[in-house]
């Protein structure tokens, strides 16, 4: 009788030892849909800072948006879509157009409306997205397509070197150097970004650019994205001139989905 209880004692022991593995297993397989839920959409917009991540290799997002712009001359542009292209070419490396966009500005003393130069380029991420500290390398080639009042005639390089804190403090930021015909322009970022929720998260961003010859600028960037799902965002910003010589401020709404 001892050796009967003995028995299914272990048996008792070796079924449920059996049953929490195979709960564990089916739990497991129902979290898999909400951990690829988590790799959400990772924009560049809005604001300066570009995002340290790039598009996964066979994936590409669109970006877009409406800008409008009040200027120390109170001068009026309104930029519409704003648009970016990006697609992942290779483990790390994605292509990218931008500044696809038709532009109206009235001076106050004459409208002038055309689409703008875009940029062509590359970005490299440098450490990937899944370490605590993001870093990538930014290489672009402006396109002079534009309209006559809206271009510089020119191929103007950019190089940018990108960074983020991936941990409880969001923190990033950009450093970028560009040759245009007037000279070389530093420009540099640096962003606070805080999650409220789950889906929505706001950020305030310090923007400088100083260019070679000509006066600085800074300005004071907030703005709000709405994560409708994990391929779909929505956003709103605004910028503040903090100098004389910036724009008086600036507001935008964006769309961007991933394919």
């Amino acid at each position: 009788m001892q050796s009967d209880i003995m028995v299914h004692s272990i048996y008792d022991e070796i079924r449920g030892g059996l049953l929490s593995k195979q709960l564990r297993i089916y739990l497991a397989l129902i979290a898999l849909p909400s951990v690829t839920f988590a790799q959400a959409i990772d924009t560049n917009r809005p604001g300066f800072t570009s995002s340290s991540t790039v598009v996964a290799r066979g994936q590409w997002q669109i970006e877009t948006g409406l800008d409008y712009t009040r200027g120390t001359d109170s001068s009026r542009t309104w930029s519409l879509p704003v648009a970016e292209f990006r697609v992942g070419v290779a483990n790390r490396l994605e292509f990218f157009l931008n500044g696809i966009s038709w532009t109206w500005q009235d001076t106050g003393q004459a409208d002038h409306n055309g689409h703008k130069d875009m940029g062509a380029g590359l970005k490299f991420s440098l450490t990937g997205g899944d370490s605590l500290f993001s870093t990538a390398l930014l290489g672009q080639l402006s396109v002079p397509v534009g309209d006559k009042n809206f271009t510089s005639d020119r191929w103007d390089p950019t190089v940018a070197f990108i960074w983020a804190s991936n941990s409880d403090v969001a923190v990033s930021g950009m450093v970028k150097i560009s040759n245009f015909k007037s000279g070389y322009q530093l420009d540099n970022g640096l962003k606070w970004a805080m999650l409220i929720g789950d889906s929505v998260t706001t950020f305030i961003e310090w923007e400088a650019n100083v260019p070679e010859s000509g006066d600085n600028t800074h300005w004071m960037n907030l703005g709000c994205q709405l994560l409708k799902n994990s391929n779909t965002q929505l956003d709103i910003n605004a910028g503040i001139g903090l100098t004389s010589m910036s724009d008086d401020y600036r507001l935008g709404v964006g769309f961007s989905h991933r394919f």
